[in-house]
């Protein structure tokens, strides 16, 4: 009976019709993994949810909103996918959503100026201005978040954040570390930041719509295949950077 139901699976994963989904990216601030390039999107989740709609006959629609407009257009069922991100992310939203298999990590750093700072506590960023995209979630590292703690300020996007730390309105900020290399890699005035404290690294996954159960065996069998073709680190080392797994 349970070879039956196996059977039964894999024929509606290979039987399904087409269907066109929509996906959550940030804005055109958030390279490597979106951006705007000759007017188009373009970065590592472009190249990955095009390999996706040709391995699962799907059409992928990007769609780029701010963190915070974005989370709340998933919350009401607007948006049908985001890339990128750890469940313990989101679990305090609305719509906490269903997660594929892990396909990468990602590893979150506090960025400075200067390269002689080595902290090796949290506690010893108390007191200091770190700039935040608005709407990310960083788990325990919260915990040093508030009043006599790490003040935060609020942005729309990494961009607006490193601009703020290079004119000294922040001591510091707080972004992926794939994105933070960007940035310096791409940009002179940034190239001497350097990463002064490492908040996380976790897996990443691909967050679905509730309902979406079908497409979530679609896209693991479509990743698997993926990872075993090494396609994904192709992906990332396309836009100068190393997949972490």
């Amino acid at each position: 009976m349970r070879h039956i139901l196996s059977l039964i699976v894999i024929l509606c994963v290979f039987c399904a019709r087409a269907e066109t989904y929509t996906v959550l990216v940030y804005h055109g601030a958030n390279p490597p993994y979106n951006f705007i390039a000759n007017n188009e999107q373009s970065g590592i989740f472009k190249d990955l949810f095009q390999r996706l709609g040709e391995l699962t006959g799907h059409t992928f629609e990007l769609v780029p909103w701010s963190v915070a407009k974005g989370q709340k257009l998933f919350d009401e069922g607007k948006i049908d996918i985001e890339p990128g991100v750890h469940p313990s992310w989101r679990s305090q939203r609305g719509v906490p959503g269903i997660y594929t298999n892990t396909y990468a990590s990602s590893t979150e750093v506090v960025l400075g100026r200067q390269s002689d700072v080595v902290v090796t506590n949290p506690t010893q960023l108390y007191g200091k201005v770190i700039g935040r995209v608005r709407g990310y979630r960083y788990g325990d590292f919260e915990q040093h978040f508030g009043r006599d703690k790490i003040l935060i300020y609020d942005n729309i996007s990494e961009k607006e954040l490193l601009s703020q730390l290079l004119y000294e309105r922040l001591d510091y900020v707080m972004l992926g570390d794939t994105t933070a290399d960007y940035y310096k890699r791409t940009v002179n005035a940034y190239k001497t930041f350097k990463e002064v404290y490492e908040i996380s690294t976790l897996p990443v996954y691909i967050r679905l719509q509730p309902n979406l159960t079908l497409l979530q065996i679609q896209l693991n069998k479509a990743l698997a295949k993926m990872r075993e073709h090494n396609e994904i680190a192709a992906i990332y080392a396309r836009y100068g950077t190393t997949l972490k797994r």
